[in-house]
């Protein structure tokens, strides 16, 4: 996956970055590229961290589940970078009062720890937006969800990769 897949992807992607002419369909497949570039190259590391740590007897966490599967951005991290979700939950969410204070109190703690996350990697304002952008959606998903539950699961997926799509385009960013 890291060789073979991701790494051209990389590649591509540095292609579409340096081109001179820039028509909209360029844009949606840069996007589309870094989006298969960053889950290939993700999905690889947690590959070859899960296979060396058995060489050596060591079963670690499940790290990635399918997440361009998910229909919605809280089931898209629920799938994306587990550890990482579970370590800002029980050390940044949970702290913070988690959801035991109030609705208004969860969405703020929701907005905070993706801002953390968006710094966590990397202290560029584009990181941060990118985790703004995902809080930001996280509360609207759980304000709308008995809405967006009765919108068909295709649709909520088209939705949910543009989104991706565009956020993760936000974080490749330079500027």
């Amino acid at each position: 996956k890291k060789i073979l897949i991701a790494n051209q992807l990389g590649e591509l992607t540095n292609i579409f970055r340096d081109t001179a002419e820039k028509p909209v369909l360029f844009y949606w497949m840069y996007a589309i590229a870094f989006a298969l570039h960053i889950y290939f190259d993700f999905s690889g590391y947690c590959d070859m961290a899960t296979g060396i740590a058995l060489l050596f007897n060591v079963q670690l966490p499940a790290n990635f589940n399918a997440p361009y599967k998910a229909t919605n951005i809280i089931d898209f991290w629920k799938r994306w970078h587990i550890t990482l979700t579970r370590f800002l939950t029980r050390y940044v969410y949970i702290p913070l009062g988690g959801n035991r204070k109030g609705t208004t109190r969860t969405y703020i703690n929701i907005l905070l720890v993706f801002l953390i996350s968006g710094f966590w990697h990397g202290a560029g304002y584009t990181f941060l937006l990118w985790g703004l952008l995902h809080g930001i959606a996280n509360v609207f998903t759980r304000v709308f969800m008995d809405a967006i539950n009765k919108v068909p699961r295709w649709i909520c997926w088209c939705f949910n990769f543009a989104f991706l799509n565009i956020t993760w385009t936000i974080f490749r960013a330079e500027s």
